[in-house]
């Protein structure tokens, strides 16, 4: 089954890694630079999973979480923490 992947990191070398890989799995990704953006990706999108790193300048993952969770529609779409 294709789930839509909301990637978010800073670097942009992993988040290629990750979008290489997912969809090559056969799923789609959507990507954000920051927490920030991401909760504006998240708008737009809808994904299904969210893939965010957890230490990045400006609104981190955490402040993600955080943010994301507050939303209704967010509360029980799968979030996994990435650290370096």
């Amino acid at each position: 089954m294709t789930k839509k992947v909301l990637t978010i990191d800073d670097t942009k070398t992993l988040r290629m890694a990750l979008a290489m890989t997912l969809k090559e799995a056969g799923h789609e990704v959507v990507e954000a630079v920051d927490g920030k953006h991401g909760l504006e990706v998240y708008d737009q999108e809808s994904p299904d999973v969210i893939i965010t790193d957890l230490n990045m300048p400006g609104t981190g993952g955490i402040e993600f979480v955080r943010e994301c969770r507050s939303m209704p529609d967010c509360f029980c779409v799968p979030i996994i923490l990435l650290t370096k």
